[in-house]
């Protein structure tokens, strides 16, 4: 005799079938969502860590302080002109850049150690000739005074002109050893917010600032302090940089050889003017850069 099922059991049957139609619709979304931020959804993302992309491209890591706007570290999808230049030029050897973000302090000693293999960009000292390879010119930092008012500035036409100021710098730059070296009164701070505030509350007398990262802070639509558009400034010098290639890296003659190779490449193809052109820099301005 054939076995009749009862209404209950279709009913439970029917329902179990429909939550699990619905299950397997809900935890799909989710299943992708993890699939494309495991593998590669957002490469540019992927990039500001330090895990490599998949398949069989050589990467390279060099590490990058935070240095608006050409080095962005909170902003993957644009994440500053240096960084963009770089990847670009690794991209024509068939390299993937990979480009984690640290304060400098703990960026230089990644990569003087040998932990990563180099340095985004560093200024030129002589004593960095024994940890570093310099590559190829990436573009000139203009470093500037800063003070309250135009009185501190009108002197001041190199660093040691401001022997009797007290000077701020940003820890770990190398306008520290430069203002040392002229016998400055300095006092060490952790970033260009905290130069902005010392000059306000006359705790400094000036400032020795990169351009970039100074003026980017003092336009920061969150900081408009009162007092911070009486800021001014005085552009000292306009000072050539590099990427930093360390000597404790696998190969670092040909790691910069390939990158040299790559920066010619994209200067003549022209996609080197058209990156700094979407961050509103000209070639001709020396895109200013970190220590």
């Amino acid at each position: 005799m054939k076995r009749v099922a009862s209404i209950p059991y279709l009913f439970s049957r029917r329902l179990l079938a429909d939550v699990d139609d619905v299950l397997r619709l809900s935890l799909f979304p989710a299943c992708l969502a993890l699939f494309l931020y495991f593998y590669g959804a957002a490469p540019v993302a992927a990039q500001n860590t330090l895990i490599s992309p998949p398949g069989n491209q050589d990467t390279v890591t060099l590490a990058c302080n935070p240095f608006p706007p050409s080095k962005i570290g909170e902003d993957p999808a644009k994440p500053g002109y240096d960084v963009e230049i770089l990847r670009a030029a690794f991209a024509t050897r068939n390299i993937t850049l990979i480009t984690p973000f640290y304060p400098w302090r703990r960026a230089y000693f990644m990569a003087n150690s040998g932990q990563v293999d180099g340095l985004c960009s560093c200024s030129y000292l002589p004593e960095r000739e024994d940890e570093f390879f310099y590559s190829n010119l990436l573009g000139h930092v203009r470093v500037a005074f800063y003070a309250v008012g135009t009185n501190n500035l009108k002197t001041l036409e190199e660093i040691k002109d401001a022997r009797d100021m007290t000077v701020g710098i940003v820890n770990g730059y190398s306008l520290e050893a430069s203002a040392r070296d002229a016998g400055l009164d300095v006092l060490l701070v952790n970033s260009e917010a905290t130069l902005i505030d010392m000059l306000l509350s006359r705790r400094l007398d000036v400032a020795l600032s990169y351009k970039a990262p100074m003026d980017h802070e003092l336009r920061n639509p969150d900081r408009q302090l009162p007092g911070i558009k009486s800021i001014q400034d005085k552009i000292i010098s306009n000072n050539p940089y590099y990427s930093c290639i360390s000597r404790n890296a696998k190969n670092p003659t040909a790691l910069v050889n390939e990158l040299n190779t790559g920066l010619t490449t994209i200067r003549e193809n022209g996609l080197f003017d058209s990156i700094l052109a979407k961050y509103g820099v000209a070639r001709k301005d020396g895109p200013p850069l970190q220590d």
